[in-house]
């Protein structure tokens, strides 16, 4: 927290026009799936996990320190993923604070991997654009395995963002290959493969597609630290190479200025159809008509 803290205001020092600021992933905890023993992480889970209802949120502690930060520079923070608890499961979530310090708005990971469906996570049912008031931005979401379906990236255009952002570290994936440098003691993913998938979505979209990184000491003493560059990836020229943050520029912030000019259509029936198959079905009625 303090490092973050230390980061954010030299931004707001540097820079007297920043109204959003996009955390890392995981910016407290640390992610938890595949980084800890398989027999600790269910309870890990749920030891971590927080509420983001009006009633408990003052009990949240990765959301106070957020909207500390917002009420405190007069800027939006977007913060997560954090393990959610509604009632009775659990969801990788992602929440915005304003300017007041207050909730903002909350996305819940929609593409869940096969490890996190194991150990009790439930996917989203719906993608979230939050708008920044002053600018009247628009600022799409997602979160790592996201990255693998147009049809979220599809459905935030259709919804009217600006922009597109998320975050990733390395992970166990179904499009992801997990890589490591012996030499630097890096674990990562593709980087390549990576910046293909940013092109495309940001191309599909005509929006542009940053990809924050962030860094994670390893656990079991293995030596490693998991690393993820930021990745900026423009409609017109793809991937702008010149402009990855990798490890050497670890507290180093990214600016980016988003044109609000331009704004797509809004179509909530075809949001919802766009989702309907990626959305776990639970087998009840109620659940049913929900999907």
């Amino acid at each position: 927290m303090k490092r973050l803290e230390e980061i954010i205001n030299r931004v707001m020092i540097d820079h007297d026009d920043i109204d959003l600021i996009y955390l890392p992933a995981y910016p407290l905890t640390g992610p938890i799936v595949g980084y800890y023993p398989n027999q600790k992480v269910k309870n890990m889970l749920k030891n971590y996990a927080e509420r983001l209802n009006e009633s408990e949120i003052q009990q949240n502690q990765t959301f106070m320190s957020v909207s500390k930060w917002s009420h405190e520079f007069g800027i939006y923070v977007i913060a997560g993923p954090i393990v959610e608890r509604a009632g009775p499961r659990l969801y990788l979530t992602v929440f915005a604070s304003n300017p007041q310090g207050e909730l903002a708005g909350k996305y819940r990971k929609i593409a869940i991997t096969k490890a996190e469906d194991e150990n009790g996570l439930t996917p989203g049912k719906s993608v979230e654009i939050f708008n920044i008031k002053k600018k009247n931005a628009n600022v799409g979401v997602f979160i790592d395995e996201d990255l693998g379906y147009p049809e979220i990236f599809k459905a935030l255009s259709y919804m009217g963002a600006n922009v597109i952002v998320g975050t990733m570290l390395p992970y166990e994936s179904r499009f992801f290959k997990m890589k490591s440098e012996s030499e630097t003691s890096i674990l990562t993913l593709d980087i390549e493969s990576i910046n293909n998938f940013l092109a495309v979505r940001s191309k599909e979209t005509d929006l542009p597609v940053v990809l924050v990184g962030g860094a994670v000491e390893g656990v079991n003493n293995n030596g490693y630290v998991a690393f993820m560059p930021t990745i900026t990836s423009e409609p017109e020229i793809g991937v702008v190479k010149e402009r990855i943050m990798g490890y050497d520029d670890i507290d180093l912030p990214v600016i980016i200025e988003v044109d609000t000019s331009a704004k797509s259509l809004q179509y909530d029936s075809i949001t919802k159809l766009v989702l309907k198959n990626l959305c776990r079905k639970s087998g009840s009625e109620e659940n049913e008509e929900e999907i």
